[in-house]
């Protein structure tokens, strides 16, 4: 058996011989154990430098040889040292490989984007069975496999999200005001770029929302609980209603919402610029509710019932004027 180790070591062992060792090594664990012995000597004895780990390597050899003296071919333990390196390099060149294999793996990955038109929602699947539902003129970006320590994605717009729990791969939304960790949650985002709004709803577990360069003080968010960005801070209260949810069924629910930020809204959800001519109207709070599909216009002749206005719509201009 000895004699098959050192052919191994040696690499002269025939086809017959190695396939003969593997079912020895297979079969018998004292055989697989003292294979494995050897080979981590003469991997070791390539690193040893120094005078006294010189002489630990030549004591673990003598032990070697000691329980196998009867044995004819110890004499081939003559020539460890002569092969540590060329077992060492093969173990440093498999290394080398599964890195490269690696590094060829994530090179491999690419982004999605997915993008809602305007006055229109969507769901998308994500490969780790994430469900996202983007509202209108909302982006999402995504990599077609998750890869690394962590599952992250790139959110422009509103979205919610029902994440897959894996404790290992914690999931992240990257807004362009914060970002979202959790491990598996159903939560709410809303953050289009250019809007000074930003906004995070949890229906159910555990979120952190903090910016990306200081998780440390992240802002921890616990079910029904809402957290909103005013003049650069993160406030969190709880949630009396949730009919703002309303839109993942294509309903715009408003409930006691001043008007002036009631259209910042449409304007995003809609693509369209919107001047509010009338101070008054401005902050007038409006309660109200309607379909997404029936558009912009619809939606103002709604809120005209509650209060008396006019609007007039630059279709070439992609502007409304209300008076």
């Amino acid at each position: 058996m000895h004699q098959l180790i050192f052919k191994y070591i040696e690499k002269t062992i025939k086809p017959d011989e190695k396939e003969e060792l593997n079912s020895l090594i297979q079969s018998d664990e004292q055989i697989k154990e003292e294979f494995a012995y050897a080979q981590n000597i003469y991997a070791l004895s390539a690193l040893l430098e120094s005078e006294d780990d010189e002489q630990i390597g030549r004591a673990q050899l003598s032990k070697f040889k000691k329980r196998h003296q009867k044995n004819r071919y110890l004499p081939f333990l003559k020539n460890i040292m002569k092969y540590a390196a060329v077992v060492l390099l093969t173990i440093v060149s498999t290394w080398l490989f599964l890195k490269d294999q690696q590094r060829i793996s994530e090179s491999l990955v690419a982004y999605e984007e997915y993008k809602t038109p305007s006055g229109q929602r969507a769901k998308v699947v994500l490969h780790d069975g994430t469900t996202v539902w983007l509202n209108a003129a909302s982006t999402l970006r995504y990599p077609n496999i998750f890869m690394g320590k962590t599952r992250k994605v790139e959110l422009d717009g509103e979205a919610f999200f029902d994440v897959k729990h894996d404790e290992d791969h914690p999931f992240v939304v990257s807004t362009e005001k914060l970002d979202i960790k959790v491990l598996g949650t159903r939560f709410n985002v809303f953050s289009y770029k250019g809007s000074d709004g930003f906004n995070a709803y949890l229906e159910e577990g555990s979120i952190r929302i903090y910016k990306s360069s200081d998780e440390g003080n992240a802002l921890q968010l616990n079910p029904n609980e809402i957290a909103e960005l005013s003049n650069n801070r993160l406030i969190k209260r709880a949630a009396d209603k949730k009919d703002f949810l309303l839109w993942r069924d294509g309903i715009y629910a408003f409930d006691d919402i001043a008007f002036k930020e009631i259209i910042k809204k449409l304007e995003l959800y809609y693509d369209i610029t919107i001047e509010i001519d009338n101070p008054a109207l401005a902050e007038y709070k409006f309660n109200g509710k309607f379909r997404q599909r029936d558009g912009i216009v619809s939606a103002l002749r709604t809120f005209q019932k509650a209060y008396p206005f006019s609007f007039y719509k630059d279709d070439d201009l992609n502007h409304i004027t209300i008076k």
